[in-house]
């Protein structure tokens, strides 16, 4: 096992394994390349660990915190050596996402390691365009300017609320203003001069695009506004160079996987996101500790 102290020198070690399948491997992709892009000086180290048999490359995991470890590229047959590994460089991992085959099974050897409780957090599909079919829905795309940032600050805030059962604190805001002026595309459409849906998607890399969020208020759902906000950024993303775009669905949510599946999305793999809590944090008093919203 190889412990790396710098994502640069991760990245060069790596590339070749990630970008030879960069639809398993969009989120990292996408995550690698935006820190290396557009480095922030008080970020938080990422935790950064490869495999090597016979002087190959065969696995590798990553955690960029606070984001959970993403571990679709390490072999099923190297799990216990992971988790040996990573055990000692950060008891606490806090949680672990990939392909459910792989997360789970590193969820459980952790678990039986260190004797954490997993949960999960959220079961996911992840997507690929196949064919796209550009739905006949009222009013049309435009993309977002600085002027729409704080709107889409609240109704990011309101799809965190309803989608996931949790959210690192940061500057949502900021962080959609940063993404506008690094290439992401923030779509919204709107009807007449009314915004009633929007969706997001990264600049391909690696001729991968990805979309998410997707999100249309309450009140104006039903409408098919989703769907065409959907197809419309999916456009974007292909018109941009993408061969591949991707999104993931919420396996709790029959609506939005049939409403991708009708214009042309097709599912790849089921993915999860699983919690790792610490036996001795679920033995304290449930009032004697911050619960995570």
């Amino acid at each position: 096992m190889v412990v790396y102290d710098d994502l640069a020198s991760f990245w060069s070690a790596t590339q070749a394994l990630y970008t030879a399948d960069p639809v398993r491997h969009t989120v990292v992709l996408t995550a690698i390349t935006r820190r290396l892009t557009h480095p922030k000086p008080d970020t938080e180290p990422e935790i950064l660990v490869t495999a090597q048999e016979n002087g190959r490359l065969v696995g590798a995991a990553i955690q960029m915190p606070p984001y959970p470890l993403i571990v679709g590229a390490i072999p099923l047959r190297l799990i216990d050596d992971f988790v040996a590994t990573l055990h000692q460089l950060v008891p606490d991992l806090g949680g672990v996402n990939g392909d459910r085959t792989t997360a789970e099974a590193f969820a459980a050897a952790w678990s039986k390691r260190t004797g954490c409780t997993v949960t999960e957090d959220m079961a996911m599909s992840l997507h690929r365009l196949t064919t796209l079919v550009v739905p006949e829905v009222r009013g049309e795309m435009r993309l977002a300017t600085d002027s729409d940032v704080e709107m889409l600050g609240d109704w990011h805030h309101d799809f965190v609320t309803e989608a996931m059962s949790h959210t690192p604190e940061t500057d949502v805001e900021a962080g959609i203003r940063r993404e506008i002026t690094q290439g992401h595309a923030h779509a919204i459409w709107h009807v007449g001069c009314i915004p009633v849906s929007w969706a997001a998607a990264s600049p391909p890399v690696h001729n991968m695009s990805r979309i998410g969020p997707v999100y249309t208020p309450p009140v104006l759902r039903n409408n098919g506004y989703a769907a065409a906000v959907t197809a419309a950024v999916a456009t974007w993303a292909r018109e941009s160079g993408a061969d591949e775009v991707l999104l993931y669905t919420d396996l709790a949510n029959p609506t939005s996987n049939a409403l991708y599946q009708r214009i042309g999305f097709v599912p790849v793999f089921d993915a999860t996101e699983l919690s790792l809590t610490p036996a001795s944090r679920t033995l304290r008093h449930p009032e004697s500790y911050a619960q995570t919203p």
